[in-house]
């Protein structure tokens, strides 16, 4: 499959590049968009991998900065810059280094423009995340704006997470939203790290905020995680005749693979009442991943 565009993000990972090489490939755009963004704590990391970028892509690339501590002024850039691509041209957001918030403003300009979009995911190699901590020092959470959904007044909150390795960043959502109810979902499967963060968030998040709704999914699953979400959004609380889409101003999260980025995002496109949220984390593991793998990719049904 061709692509017009590709959309990426310059980071300092190694599969931020190996990824690249991949998608010019495969996909031959006429046109790369890098979103660059300005953070002190890790521009000097990104440099080589930039210069790679500009030798890669030549004169098919334009370049579009960013400042990580002004979502404001970046929502403006993005419409500017989205603004110019022409309508039902195939664009491909390479979503493996964006933050979910680029994720889903990228994907929300996307639908606005009528782009005939698609996204892919490069997983690291396996056992190439960090086994230390990956990210820390969480911000203050935000709604995305034009994707801050439609609420009802009076309605109590619930708040559901799609979980990471980052408990911190779990724990500071729940403390700010302070919703009546939570629902986590975490990445299932026997791998040892992923059955250890559900047991220790199943052990904290019950005992420190009393949370019962907590279940595991197949985050690269994206078909099977959209049924999955809906079908336990659409139970009935107990003593309630209506389910929780109907009762509650639902807000969503995600911490965990970016593939459930795209599994929320699929669902607010069809249920745009519920609420997409966003909290930043001030500090990354500079051994964040290593190595590529395995590759996911597929169409956003606009």
């Amino acid at each position: 499959m061709k692509a017009d565009i590709l959309i990426t993000v310059l980071s300092w990972e190694d599969r931020y590049f190996l990824g690249l090489e991949k998608n010019m490939l495969e996909y031959q755009p006429s046109k790369v968009i890098l979103f660059k963004y300005s953070n002190p704590l890790t521009s000097e990391w990104k440099k080589e991998n930039f210069l790679k970028t500009r030798e890669l892509v030549g004169d098919k690339l334009e370049v579009v900065e960013l400042d990580s501590s002004q979502p404001n002024d970046n929502w403006f850039a993005f419409k500017s810059v989205f603004s110019r691509v022409e309508r039902n041209i195939k664009v491909l957001v390479d979503i493996t280094t964006m933050t979910r918030e680029t994720i889903w403003i990228s994907l929300y300009n996307c639908k606005v423009n009528g782009c005939d979009t698609s996204y892919i995911y490069h997983k690291p190699k396996p056992g190439g995340y960090s086994p230390e901590w990956i990210s820390r020092d969480p911000g203050k959470p935000r709604l995305l704006y034009k994707m801050s959904g439609i609420a009802k007044l009076g309605a109590p909150t619930l708040l559901l997470i799609t979980g990471g390795y980052d408990i911190q960043r779990l724990d500071s959502l729940i403390y700010n939203f302070e919703p009546k109810q939570t629902m986590l979902i975490f990445q299932d499967g026997n791998e040892y790290r992923n059955k250890q963060n559900f047991k220790d968030c199943q052990d904290l998040f019950r005992m420190k905020y009393n949370i019962e709704l907590l279940f595991e999914y197949d985050a690269y699953d994206v078909e099977a995680s959209y049924k999955l979400i809906l079908e336990k959004l659409n139970e009935k609380e107990n003593g309630n005749t209506e389910s929780y889409l109907d009762n509650y101003n639902i807000v969503f999260n995600s911490l965990g693979a970016k593939t459930s980025a795209i599994t929320l995002f699929n669902i607010w496109l069809k249920h745009p009442q519920v609420a997409l949220s966003y909290i930043p984390s001030r500090e990354y593991n500079k051994e964040y991943s290593h190595g590529i793998g395995q590759s996911y990719s597929g169409k956003i049904p606009f």
